[in-house]
Formats: C-alpha cells, sequence, structure tokens
C-alpha cells in the first residue's frame, strides 16, 4: 500500500513538468483583482485653485460685516508723480567766525541769541587778548610809576617858579607856558603809569584795548559758541551764521530715471502737505551722491528763500513726469486696497450677492481719495470698500 502510494505521487510530478513543458515555459503572473483597480493616489477635499479667493456670506454675515461696494472707474494714468525732496543748505553758505587771538569775549550785540538774523560785518563780539606772563611786569610798572612821579613833582615845582618870577617881575609869560606845557605831558605820563599798574593788579593777563569780530555773513545765527565773559583760546569758533536766502532741494530718484529727471531745467515745489504757495526750482550741478540700498540717486535743484520759510531737513513735494504717463487704468477707492504679508496689492469683487473674490491688482499711485490700478481690474468691476478688512480676515480665519 505504501509503493502504491508513492507511485502515484511521482505519476502526478511528472504530469505538471510535462504540462509546463508543453506550454513554453513558467506560467504567467496574473495580479489579483484588487489591487488592479486600486489607484497611485487620492486627493481628499478636492478645491479648485480660483476657489481658494472666494468667500461667501450669509446676509445676516454681509450685513453685520458692514459690506458696501463701488464701481471701478476707468481713468489715464497721471502724467506726473509725486516724489518727496529733503531742503538742504548750500555748501559753503554756512560760515563760522573765530577767535584770532586767545582773550576774553564780550557781546557786542545787546540780546544776540540763535535765529536772529546779521549783516554781514556787524560787530557781534569784542575780544580783550589775553597776554602771556611776563617777568618782573609788576616791578616794571611801578618803577614807570615813580619815574613819572619824579617827572611830574619837577615839572609842578618849574611851574610855581616861573609863576613867581612872572609876578616879580623877573619873568615872562612865555616861560610860564613852557613851564605849564611841560607839567601837562608830566601829569599825562603819570596818569598813564598809575592806571596801568592798576589794571595789572586786577587784570594782570589781559590787554588794555578790545578787538571787534564782525559778522562772516548776511543771514540766520545757527549757533552761538561762546558767551559772555568766556575765555576762549586763538581759533577757538565763536559765532556761526547760515545764508538761507537760497537752499538746495535733494531729490532722490530712481536710478533707472535719473536721465529723464536730470533733463528737467526747472521744477514745481509744494508743501509736503500739497497746500502752501508753488515755488520754482532751478536745476544745479552738485557733487554726485547716491543710496544702493534704496537704488535711487540724487538730483538736486535751487530755490530761492526770500521769506526765510524753507528750513534745512524739511521735506517737500516734487511732482516729476511718470514713464507710464498716457497709460489706461481704473480708480477705486483707497479703502478697497489691501495687502498682503509680502506688499502684493488685492481687491475683493463682487461677483454675486453674498459672492466675493479676491483679485491681485497693480498699485501704481493714488491721486486724492482714490487708488489708480494698472492691471488686474475691469472698468464697471464692482468692489468691496466698506468691510475689505473684515472680509479680508474672514478668509484667513481671524474674523467672526
Amino acid at each position: 500500500m505504501k509503493g502504491m502510494t508513492k507511485f502515484w505521487l511521482f505519476t502526478a510530478a511528472a504530469a505538471a513538468s510535462l504540462s509546463l513543458h508543453g506550454c513554453g515555459g513558467k506560467a504567467p503572473f496574473t495580479p489579483p483583482a484588487a489591487a488592479a483597480d486600486k489607484a497611485p493616489a487620492k486627493v481628499d477635499n478636492r478645491v479648485k485653485e480660483s476657489d481658494l479667493t472666494k468667500v461667501t456670506l450669509s446676509p445676516e454675515a454681509e450685513k453685520r460685516l458692514g459690506i458696501e461696494v463701488a464701481e471701478a472707474m476707468p481713468t489715464e494714468v497721471s502724467g506726473e508723480s509725486a516724489i518727496a525732496g529733503e531742503v538742504m543748505l548750500i555748501p559753503g553758505k554756512s560760515l563760522t567766525a573765530t577767535a584770532p587771538v586767545a582773550g576774553k569775549v564780550h557781546l557786542s550785540r545787546s540780546g544776540l541769541a540763535v535765529g536772529q538774523s546779521v549783516r554781514r560785518g556787524e560787530a557781534v563780539f569784542r575780544i580783550t587778548p589775553v597776554l602771556g606772563p611776563q617777568r618782573d611786569l609788576r616791578t616794571t610798572y611801578e618803577q614807570e610809576v615813580q619815574q613819572a612821579k619824579v617827572r611830574l613833582e619837577a615839572a609842578e615845582q618849574q611851574l610855581n617858579r616861573t609863576r613867581q618870577l612872572l609876578r616879580d617881575m623877573a619873568g615872562s609869560q612865555k616861560n610860564v607856558e613852557i613851564a605849564a606845557q611841560e607839567f601837562g605831558q608830566a601829569k599825562a605820563v603819570y596818569d598813564a603809569a598809575v592806571q596801568r599798574l592798576e589794571r595789572l593788579k586786577s587784570h594782570p593777563l589781559e590787554a588794555d584795548v578790545d578787538m571787534e569780530i564782525p559778522a562772516p555773513e548776511t543771514g540766520v545765527v545757527r549757533q552761538l559758541l561762546a558767551s559772555e565773559d568766556q575765555t576762549v583760546a586763538a581759533g577757538a569758533p565763536l559765532i556761526e551764521v547760515a545764508d538761507l536766502s537760497r537752499v538746495w532741494l535733494r531729490v532722490p530718484v530712481y536710478a533707472g530715471e535719473v536721465d529723464s529727471i536730470s533733463r528737467l531745467s526747472t521744477i514745481r515745489v509744494r508743501d509736503v502737505d500739497g497746500g502752501g504757495p508753488v515755488r520754482q526750482g532751478v536745476r544745479v550741478t552738485a557733487p554726485p551722491t547716491a543710496d544702493p540700498v534704496a537704488a535711487t540717486a540724487d538730483v538736486y535743484f535751487e530755490l530761492r528763500n526770500p521769506d526765510l520759510q524753507l528750513r534745512p531737513g524739511q521735506r517737500m513735494t516734487v511732482p516729476l513726469p511718470a514713464p507710464d504717463s498716457g497709460r489706461k487704468g481704473v480708480s477705486v477707492p483707497s479703502a478697497a486696497l489691501l495687502y498682503d504679508i509680502h506688499g502684493g496689492a488685492w481687491v475683493y469683487v463682487a461677483t454675486a450677492p453674498q459672492h466675493y473674490q479676491r483679485q491681485r491688482v497693480e498699485f501704481l499711485h493714488t491721486r486724492g481719495t482714490s487708488a489708480i490700478l494698472g492691471r488686474g481690474l475691469a472698468p464697471g468691476t464692482k468692489v468691496v470698500t466698506a468691510g475689505a478688512a473684515e472680509l479680508f480676515g474672514t478668509e484667513f480665519g481671524a474674523g467672526k
């Protein structure tokens, strides 16, 4: 029985082997039906890219957010753009007067203060020179006083003697006059020697003469660098005067537009708020300056300033020709414009009742309360004006 079982197993194996060789080799692998139908990837919550910027509100939510819309109006891009310029002193128009010698300073003009106007050549300071200490100067002055006193006493005795001789009819009037003249000279020498000695006692290092310091320029006092009774060294600055009758306006423009702006010979300038009188600026040649960080180069204009209303550092509005002058665009209220964290400009467009879509636009500049857009919006499109920021918060989960 055991031998019969082995025979049948050998027969079955041989039959299987012949079947495989008869079919031409190995049998093909057939994958399971479930594996053949399985997709390589599956996307859940599939949303079109255009739907990412859409917001749908209920009527109650729209009312709560206070949504208001306005139409985008066709317009022409302005032929000029406003840029801010900075008022500055003309180099060389701010001069400083210095002390020619070491000495003590005194104000020649009472109440002289910063901001006052002075004329060129007007005395603004007096300076009393300070002398270097001399050896035995006090002894020398005392000796001169004694010598002058002896001369004075001799002249007085001579004058008295000639007068007595004239009374005794033994002298002449001419001798009296000569003696009187000598007495006067001796008295003057004695008084000067005494005064010099007294000044040495009270001001041992000061000279007996003063030097006037005139204003170096006609203009406004910017700095007072010395005060009354202050002792200064030779060459020390005393006063700075700036001529503000004419000033420069430094206008930083985009480096790519410098050539076109440099061709302008004159410009019109207003205050930074757009008001005030219109001033005329004339193009001047100045040392080349630029800002590599802002990619700007400076263009300089000269302005007349007879009323002294323009001050160094003051900002002014300069209208300059725009490179895209004459280009067609649309105008929307400035409140409709939004910016993302990358600086991109967006507006919300009303596509249907309670349906709004955020749309990227190209912002050019502002004109009053309107924003001028170059691309991204067709004329007549309704954009959200009031409630645009609330829609932005609602879209990104910050709104309620």
